[in-house]
């Protein structure tokens, strides 16, 4: 059941070979990649649920302790709470041990702590997902499913790759709804654990800009479609990659402008590769660009399929 775009699944496989020739990677690199990504994490993740706390916001709560005027307490106590669950995926995937009921209780407990009495229990309640037209189980059933779910994931029977098995299990996770609040943020940390243990760098972030993306391929595989969720989450791999590659990289890296001059595509045309994920180029400050490598490769793509037509 192969769900992911060859050509996603090509680039990405692509870039992870050219970073496992990096390895080991220079520890002070990571530490700093890793402290900026983990703010980024923070934020979009709590934004894709509503936070309005700002990128900005985010990184001076987690950092420096700053109280931000006209914000919640709620909304402060979500940015300070995150980073302990991502440092427990973290550990999990070193550990290179399979994610346990208990873990995911012990995540959910730390996004939800101070926040809501329910942190680290499931839902006793019966749920509705806003915007779905899927309905969870009964409380009564939740223990047992996600019992079932993570035997699933032992066990593979599909025999997923692994972006397409953390993907189906970020949306089977999220269709259980075991908690009254909190699934979503759980969810996508499970699907870390699941691509970090898989030799995928720290970490994958679903960009809140792909916000209503997000939400819309949730819907399509609440009825049954899973390919657009599949490929949005192999599409946020890749920027994982990128980001990581980006750093040891950085010289290489062009703009659009810069990628304009060096082949015969315009900025414009560029910029729609790239949108479509067509170009393997990575988007930062609102504007895009792509390592020469990337723009190499996609030139002798475009070669070799022009010879091939001959």
């Amino acid at each position: 059941m192969y769900l992911l775009s060859n050509r996603i699944h090509e680039r990405i496989i692509a870039k992870k070979k050219r970073l496992d020739q990096y390895r080991p990677l220079n520890s002070a690199l990571v530490r700093q990649l890793k402290k900026r990504l983990l703010i980024e994490y923070t934020y979009a993740s709590n934004a894709l649920e509503g936070n309005t706390l700002t990128l900005g916001e985010t990184r001076m709560i987690i950092e420096d302790g700053v109280t931000i005027g006209g914000k919640s307490f709620w909304e402060h106590l979500e940015a300070r709470n995150h980073p302990k669950a991502i440092n427990y995926i973290e550990e999990l995937a070193i550990q290179k041990r399979e994610a346990k009921e208990e873990d995911i209780l012990r995540l959910h407990g730390f996004i939800l702590e101070n926040i809501n009495d329910s942190a680290g229990k499931y839902r006793e309640g019966e749920v509705r997902i806003a915007g779905s037209t899927f309905s969870p189980p009964p409380s009564r059933e939740v223990p047992s499913r996600v019992v079932q779910l993570l035997e699933w994931l032992k066990d593979n029977p599909d025999e997923l790759r692994p972006i397409e098995l953390a993907a189906f299990f970020m949306h089977r996770f999220t269709q259980i709804h075991p908690f009254i609040d909190g699934n979503g943020r759980v969810a996508r940390l499970l699907l870390n654990i699941i691509l970090i243990r898989a030799g995928y760098p720290f970490i994958t972030n679903i960009s809140y800009r792909d916000r209503v993306k997000y939400l819309r391929c949730l819907q399509e595989a609440d009825e049954g479609s899973m390919k657009p969720l599949v490929n949005l989450i192999a599409l946020s791999v890749e920027q994982a990659l990128d980001n990581y590659l980006r750093a040891i990289e950085e010289p290489r890296v062009l703009t659009l402008a810069e990628a304009s001059r060096q082949t015969e595509m315009s900025q414009e045309y560029l910029g729609l590769l790239s949108r479509t994920g067509r170009l393997g180029a990575v988007k930062r400050d609102s504007r895009w660009s792509v390592s020469a490598y990337d723009l190499q490769e996609y030139v002798n793509s475009i070669k070799n399929r022009s010879k091939k037509g001959r």
